[in-house]
């Protein structure tokens, strides 16, 4: 009884500790104008994702500037759900690959304890409001699912919140040790392919990485959500025979029906990456080849998993016939000859690249991947009949 009762005390004591100081850290944000600007100048950083701006941010404070990094990757594990390997990427830009690789690992996992003992002493409530409820109870379902495995594959992924995670795992019943290796397991390789590449890295070619690490986390998501999606439907199949009640037979994904689907989910990528072309503030400020090749593939994901829609010949060729005629009552087509090849160009950030060379591919991926179409559906339909 004793033994409980000063465990509440301990408890309670805890809790008005962190809260005394974060009411005094949020006095300090709301009354001292250098500190307010100081944190606000910070979060717009963050949000533009301009690496020469948090390069020069950092390399101003000389001797301290590696104090002020940490500071600032413990930061945004407090405050989600800013991006860890923004930083992470420009430690190892200014210190050099290793140097910014041990900085950042250690900042984060100084980060990742920080936000598990919040949420392990301030509860669900104030986690929630952190983090938002459906960040948190996303992850705290993945966690259901795969326990300790989930937070060495979130470590791994530059877009799944790192901070979310680590909230969440506080809120759990795994013990503080087991939740930190696993998290130095995961993070760890992902430090370090980051610090040596962003370490190399200036510019496009930066940027470019980036890209490519969104995408990369894209298809690691998929793989996730569809492995996720594979067990629940297992498990009312399971339900469904101990209640003695037959399911109807899944269709299975058929390799013609991915070709269908990747094959018309490039016209219309294509289409709504030259459309935003036309707004001067959105081609000003954005990579509308990465537009391209991130629509494509996400477009292209959401189809191949929506099994029931039908991308067949006929609808094929009234797609060809709806992007074709869309394409030409808006640009034309001497730009036609000019702005799909540019995309693809601007999109592999090789601007010299001849554009005659780009469309010579472009139109042979457009009619040897109709024909195939034409070819495989009617030889399928064939076969049915």
């Amino acid at each position: 009884m004793e033994n409980t009762e000063t465990k509440k005390k301990s408890s309670l004591v805890k809790k008005l500790a962190l809260v005394g100081v974060a009411v005094a850290l949020l006095l300090i944000y709301l009354f001292v104008p250098a500190v307010n600007k100081l944190i606000n100048d910070i979060i717009k950083m963050f949000q533009t994702g301009n690496f020469a701006s948090m390069r020069a941010f950092i390399a101003q404070y000389g001797a301290w500037a590696m104090l002020v990094s940490s500071l600032l990757m413990i930061f945004q594990s407090l405050a989600a759900p800013l991006p860890a390997f923004f930083i992470t990427l420009t430690n190892a830009n200014l210190f050099g690959w290793w140097q910014g690789c041990i900085l950042s690992f250690v900042s984060s996992m100084a980060g990742a304890a920080l936000c598990f003992y919040i949420a392990r002493i301030l509860g669900r409530d104030v986690v929630e409001k952190i983090c938002t409820k459906g960040a948190l109870k996303q992850i705290e379902d993945f966690f259901a699912k795969y326990g300790k495995k989930c937070i060495l594959v979130a470590r791994l992924l530059p877009f799944i919140s790192f901070d979310v995670v680590s909230y969440a795992a506080g809120l759990t019943a795994m013990d503080f040790w087991g939740f930190f290796i696993a998290t130095g397991i995961g993070q760890m390789p992902a430090c370090i392919v980051y610090s040596y590449v962003g370490g190399m890295l200036t510019g496009g070619a930066q940027l470019m990485f980036t890209g490519l690490l969104c995408l990369f986390a894209l298809f690691i998501l998929v793989a996730i959500i569809r492995s996720v999606w594979v067990a629940r439907q297992k498990a009312k199949e399971e339900a469904a025979a101990a209640a003695g009640i037959t399911l109807a037979p899944k269709q299975k994904i058929k390799g013609v029906h991915v070709l269908n689907k990747i094959y018309n989910t490039s016209l219309w990528a294509m289409t709504i990456s030259m459309l935003l072309g036309m707004w001067a503030w959105l081609a000003m400020r954005m990579n509308l080849g990465w537009v391209f090749y991130g629509g494509w593939v996400v477009f292209a994901i959401v189809l191949i998993l929506i099994r029931k829609l039908s991308c067949g010949w006929k609808f094929t060729c009234i797609n060809v016939a709806v992007c074709a005629v869309i394409n030409f009552v808006v640009f034309g087509f001497d730009k036609l000859k000019i702005l799909p090849a540019a995309r693809i160009r601007e999109g592999i950030m090789m601007p010299t690249l001849k554009l005659s060379a780009v469309n010579t591919v472009m139109v042979a991926f457009l009619v040897i991947g109709f024909a195939l179409v034409l070819f495989l559906n009617l030889r399928a339909d064939k076969k049915k009949a």
